[in-house]
């Protein structure tokens, strides 16, 4: 019997990008390369989960799209994140791929099943939300499960 799928390949939905000034980015991608437009938003995860305990962050987000594709720029204003830790080792740079998932809560279950740690999360009361996955182990890749609100 074939191993449940934590996430289907084909779901691929966003990259998201660690910078230290979404304004700056925002900026240089659009003088330099003509991307946008951008939609910004500013966070704020009062619940949302650092290393399997409650911590809580602001930041802030721009988002665009490169084809079907939606291109994230993370920005942390407070709090402890996977982000931060990110930014502290590496800089900035290309921090996660998102994959978009039917019941966030079923594959966090199956990450877990095959041995993966929720590294940062956040649930709504309807289901939605998102869950880091500690994937970077090898490849260096970080995964993030994402499942929509309802529209």
């Amino acid at each position: 019997m074939p191993k449940e799928k934590i996430m289907e390949p084909n779901s691929l939905c966003q990259i998201g990008i660690v910078v230290k000034s979404v304004d700056d980015t925002v900026k240089y991608f659009q003088e330099q390369f003509g991307f946008g437009p951008f939609e910004i938003r500013y966070v704020d995860y009062s619940d949302a989960t650092y290393m399997g305990k409650k911590a809580g962050y602001k930041g802030k987000r721009a988002f665009f799209h490169l084809g079907p594709i939606e291109i994230e720029l993370v920005e942390l204003v407070s709090g402890r994140t996977i982000h931060e830790d990110f930014m502290k080792q590496h800089g900035e740079g290309l921090h996660h791929i998102g994959f978009e998932v039917k019941d966030l809560a079923r594959a966090k279950q199956t990450a877990e099943k095959a041995g993966f740690k929720v590294t940062q999360g956040f649930s709504r009361a309807d289901g939605s939300g998102f869950a880091y996955l500690d994937s970077d182990r090898t490849g260096g890749v970080i995964f993030e499960l994402i499942q929509p609100q309802n529209k």
